[in-house]
Formats: structure tokens, sequence, C-alpha cells
């Protein structure tokens, strides 16, 4: 019996297996790539810029619209601090209190940014943080560093860790404050990255975007400490950018002079890197003008709003998933994609990929993409609302296209077919054990008959 009962369990998983569609493949594990749209036909002319490295992405959709020699390793100088900020952040309570080493308050070059700070001096977490983006202090940077690692050194790995995890490709830090050494390098490419995900966290963008601040007395110091920050598209003045919103500034002698600077004007959010510029004015410069090249000649689309350039209507039936009124799919309120203002959303085409990452909710993605360059993604989500649909009627899956027609009508006749067939390979099974036995025994069942007429 028992061999009876595993030889009909493996024919039933060897037809469901020939039967079910293939499982959804998951997307490797690496943070998501930044999309470069530089390449793409009708592109507007960019700005010539003095920087020698550049480059200019879409925050929320991650996409690249400017890059100057983006990959380029250069020394970052103290735009390093930005990881160092996300990094306390990260692993700290802004209340912990931080104290000061002998080492952190003396290993440092000389004349280098800081607050004056010395061993056994305390300050807390929250304190440090904000002396280290708006004063871009040194020591801080390295206090913080063996707060949060034990060591300098330890700091380094885990900034390297973090860098990595980020996509990082062209980053190695050997220290938090971003002090000259030739192990500690990067590019506008992986600052971007860095400051991308910086942004996200509203405890770095509440300090990074604080001009002012008064560090209070300490066990050390009696009286407060007055600090501003010394990034010129942040402040009042002629370089002010309306814009601007946080940032940090950086130079030494083998950097030259860096920026990274986040801009937000409506529904668009830039951040632009500046590496190795000539002098400190040129960073500005550079930095903006490509801010008025994003905000001037591109254009951010809510997905949640569009499917193939017609509006969702979301009061109806009409956006329903494959006809469907119990079964719908919508793309989620994070999911944007950035154009040129030259080109219409309704010339991009639509491919569908079924399987997601977004939980168990996540059905399919959707990727965008102009002339075969694909200009983003967006997730698709199942929804049992039918008044919250997302129109997908004839578009693209895996590169053919689809009617309409109900999802659980396929489920109802996958399901029937599956059931036929199963019966039939059941059936088949019998049949071949039948003969086999009548094979075997050819009289065995007359005999047994002819016995029970004798008794």
């Amino acid at each position: 019996m028992a061999k009876k009962f595993f030889r009909s369990v493996l024919i039933l998983i060897l037809a469901a297996s020939l039967l079910a569609p293939p499982l959804p493949v998951a997307a490797a594990t690496g943070e998501e790539v930044l999309t470069d749209l530089t390449g793409l036909s009708g592109m507007p002319a960019a700005p010539s810029i003095e920087a020698p490295s550049a480059i200019l992405i879409e925050a929320k959709t991650g996409a690249i619209l400017y890059a100057k020699n983006a990959d380029e390793q250069h020394y970052p100088a103290s735009i390093t601090k930005i990881m160092t900020a996300l990094l306390t952040i990260e692993n700290c309570s802004l209340d912990e209190t931080v104290t000061f080493s002998y080492r952190a308050t003396h290993e440092l070059e000389e004349n280098s940014s800081g607050i004056a700070r010395t061993e056994g001096e305390e300050l807390s977490v929250r304190d440090c943080l904000y002396a280290l983006l708006i004063a871009s202090a040194n020591e801080v940077a390295q206090a913080l560093a063996e707060h949060v690692s034990g060591t300098i050194e330890d700091f380094a790995v885990l900034m390297n860790q973090r860098a990595a995890d980020l996509g990082c490709t062209n980053t190695h830090f050997a220290n938090p404050s971003g002090l000259n050494n030739p192990e500690h390098y990067t590019s506008a490419h992986d600052m971007a990255l860095i400051m991308r995900e910086a942004v996200k966290n509203p405890t770095f963008l509440e300090v990074d975007s604080t001009t002012r601040y008064t560090i209070p007395a300490t066990n050390k110091h009696s009286e407060p400490l007055a600090i501003s920050m010394s990034h010129q598209l942040l402040l009042d003045g002629a370089n002010r950018y309306e814009y601007a919103v946080a940032g940090k500034t950086g130079y030494t002698s083998l950097a030259g002079y860096t920026l990274v600077t986040y801009a937000v004007k409506d529904d668009m959010e830039l951040i632009c890197v500046v590496m190795d510029g000539p002098t400190s004015e040129s960073r500005y410069t550079s930095t903006r003008a490509l801010f008025d090249y994003g905000f001037n000649n591109f254009q951010m689309i809510h997905l949640n709003q569009y499917s193939g350039g017609t509006p969702l209507e979301t009061d109806t039936g009409s956006g329903q998933y494959l006809g469907s009124n119990i079964l719908s799919l919508t793309t989620t309120d994070e999911d944007w994609l950035v154009l040129p203002t030259s080109l219409p959303f309704s010339s991009l085409d639509t491919q569908v990929s079924w399987g997601g990452e977004n939980g168990e909710s996540s059905l399919a993605s959707i990727t965008y993409s102009y002339q075969g360059t694909p200009v983003g993604t967006a997730t698709l989500t199942v929804k049992e609302d039918a008044d919250s649909a997302f129109p997908f009627n004839g578009a693209s899956v895996n590169g053919q296209r689809r009617g309409s027609i109900s999802v659980w009508t396929l489920a109802l006749y996958g399901g029937i077919a599956a059931g036929m067939v199963l019966l039939v390979l059941l059936l088949l099974a019998l049949g071949r054990r039948s003969r086999r036995k009548r094979a075997v025994y050819p009289g065995a069942s007359r005999r047994r008959s002819r016995g029970r007429r004798r008794r």
C-alpha cells in the first residue's frame, strides 16, 4: 500500500510541475542601479560646467539626468561626513553621550576644521551631528566613529560595508572626516547614491538643512558655541538657490573643492555632486547650472495616475485588471518616472514581468522604455477594491500583447484543465498496473473462481 501511495503522489507532483507556470525569479540581491537617461534620443542640451567631475540625479526615481566623468575616483574631503552622519543616525540614539578621546581630539591635520573639543569632553549624539554637518568638525567625526564602532579603523570598515550595500563601486573610505589619505576616495556617482540614501532619513535631513545652531555648554566648556554652515546655496545672499534644501561642502589641497547639494521643486528632488572643483565659486556655479537644467527640462510622472497615457479612472470599473471586477492591479504612490519635457508619456513602451519584491501583495512589475532604453519601473500590487485599479488591458506581457479576460476565469480554466490532465494520467497509470498483473498471473482469476465453486 505504501508503494502505491507514493507512486500516486509522485504522479501528482509530476503532473503539477508540468502544468504549473514557472515561478517568478527574484531580482538579484544588491542595491538598485541608477537609471541612466543621458543617452536618450532627444535629451535637452546639457550646460557646460567648469567642474571636471559631476552628476545630477533625480532622487525619487534614481534617474541620472547629467553625468560628467561621474565614475572617476576623486578625494572627497568633508563630503565624507554625509556617510559618517548616516551611520551615526542608523546606529545611535540622539540622546546618547559621546565622550571625546585623546586620539579624537589630537590626531588631526593642522588647521583642519573643528569646534575645539578636548579630551574627556561630553556631547550628545544630537549635538555632535550638528557640529559634524554644519561646522564640519573633524574631531567630532572621529569621536562619533569611536562611539559607534570602538575605533576609527573599525568605523571605516562599517563605512565601506554600507557603501557597498548602496551599490558604490568606486569608493573606499579610510576615515570618518575626509582628511587626506591615498586610500580614501570616491566618485560623483557613488556620492549621489550615498546622499540619496541619507535624505530619506528625516533626522539627517533636519540636521543637514539647518544653517545655524548653538552647541550647549559642556563639562569642559562653560559657554555655548554658535556655529553656522558655509554652503552658500543654502545661505541668504547672492549665491542663495531658492530650491536648495540640504548639502555639504568639502575642501582639501588634494581633493580640491567638492560639493553635494539636495534641492526640491514641486515633485522633483534633485541631487547634484561636484568633485575636484578648481575654485570654491566654480562648485556653486556648476551646481546652480545643473539644477536649472534639471528643473527646467524634465518632468515628473506619477505612475499611479497613468497607464499608456490614459489617466486612471478610480470612480468606475474601467480600470479593472484584465476586465475583472474582483481583482485589480495598481502601482504604488512611490512609483514615479522622470522624463524630458519634450517626451510625452504616451510615447513609452511597457513590458510586464510577473513576480515582484514588495511582499505578498506584489504580483508583477512594469518596465517603461523609450526606443529600447529603459527609463523606469513600477511595482504592480494586487488590489481587491475595484475602485482603485490599474488600466492594463492590451499591455505587453513579456513581449506579447494581452487582451481582456478575467483573472478568475483564467484560474478556473486552468484548474479544470489541470484536473482533467491529472485524471487522465491516473487512469493511464492504473490501466498499466492492471495489464501488468494479468500478464504475470494469467490464470489467477480463473483458479480463484473454481476454488470458490468447489467449496
